[in-house]
């Protein structure tokens, strides 16, 4: 017969155990996949890999910071891939001309975007999933629109491009320069999070819309703030993407659609909202750059790839979703 004491301690461990951040779940997940990944290919754990990763991790931070603001205020940007694309494409374009006055012309651009989306869901009342759909299929329209052919932006060399790039190259310490801006980005928006009323009141948006209403929290404002940084991050993507590749295509965004949130979710934001956060995205785009990486080095089939990591995003869904929030999931 089992003893009981026995049974009450483990299911007492098993509570703790629940009760855990999910971001210490994401945590895990990146050591165990690094640890098991070197061991099936020892080439993996390499420098020279480590910079592969941390690259694609960088887009991905920036994409996934965005777009975790939305997602802690119970919403969602569907539009991330077509604000990516339409700024590779307008930037491409306008900086032989503009010179550096093409960085902020893209972020204000991407930043409008994330204002009118923010728009249709607060005064308009369209559903941020429905409404960011919609937008993000103007804007890849108006991306194909505007590039000069059907498959591509012009083409900058990088001689010509050299004196205005920020992106890359290695300027300090030999630290290549993507990572020094995926590192800036991070710190202000943690920074945001942790000491400026806006960023706590979208976590308060998040977990209650209607005490924070109640508590005199500009709701309407919050939201609109919340979109406006998930497009000011997904026009840092572009930039970064159409710096590396000296070239925009107004296909490029179409990925990152779903690599954003799930970057979002494997590092623990919960999909319910009031949950998560920056360090939390820092983690889950790692942790994608880890995977993606990580299974191509291996040979991992890469139709395979895509049902491995569905998987896992749904592990993660699980683990985070706050079920007190939802009465009915449908």
């Amino acid at each position: 017969m089992p003893d009981s004491t026995d049974s009450a301690g483990a299911g007492a461990i098993l509570r703790r155990v629940k009760n855990l951040p999910a971001v210490l779940y994401a945590v895990a997940a990146l050591v165990f996949f690094v640890i098991l990944f070197s061991i099936l290919n020892p080439a993996f754990f390499s420098l020279f890999n480590f910079n592969i990763i941390g690259l694609a991790a960088m887009i991905l931070l920036t994409a996934g910071i965005g777009q975790c603001w939305t997602i802690v205020t119970g919403g969602i940007d569907l539009s991330v891939g077509g604000v990516i694309s339409l700024t590779s494409v307008i930037f491409i374009q306008t900086v032989p001309r503009l010179g550096v006055w093409a960085y902020p012309l893209c972020l204000a651009i991407g930043a409008a975007c994330g204002f009118i989306n923010g728009n249709l869901l607060t005064r308009i009342k369209i559903p941020s999933f429905i409404a960011t759909l919609g937008t993000g299929g103007i804007l890849v329209s108006f991306a194909y629109l505007i590039s000069p052919v059907a498959t591509s932006a012009p083409f900058v060399p990088p001689s010509r491009f050299d004196p205005l790039d920020v992106v890359n190259g290695a300027w300090l310490f030999g630290i290549p320069n993507a990572f020094l801006i995926g590192g800036l980005f991070f710190a202000a928006f943690l920074t945001i999070q942790y000491f400026t009323v806006t960023g706590r009141n979208i976590f308060y948006v998040g977990s209650n819309v209607r005490m924070s209403w109640l508590s005199g929290v500009n709701i309407v404002r919050t939201k609109n703030m919340a979109f406006m940084f998930s497009g000011i991050g997904a026009a840092t993507a572009g930039l970064i993407l159409a710096s590396r590749q000296f070239s925009g295509y107004p296909t490029i965004g179409a990925t990152y659609i779903l690599s954003s949130i799930a970057t979002v979710v494997l590092g623990g934001s919960a999909m319910t909202g009031g949950a998560g956060g920056v360090v939390n995205t820092l983690v889950g785009a790692l942790l994608m750059g880890v995977l993606q990486n990580g299974m191509t080095v291996v040979g991992v089939d890469v139709y395979l790839q895509q049902s491995l990591l569905g998987a896992l995003i749904i592990v993660c869904v699980w683990i985070s979703f706050d079920r007190s929030k939802v009465e009915i999931v449908k």
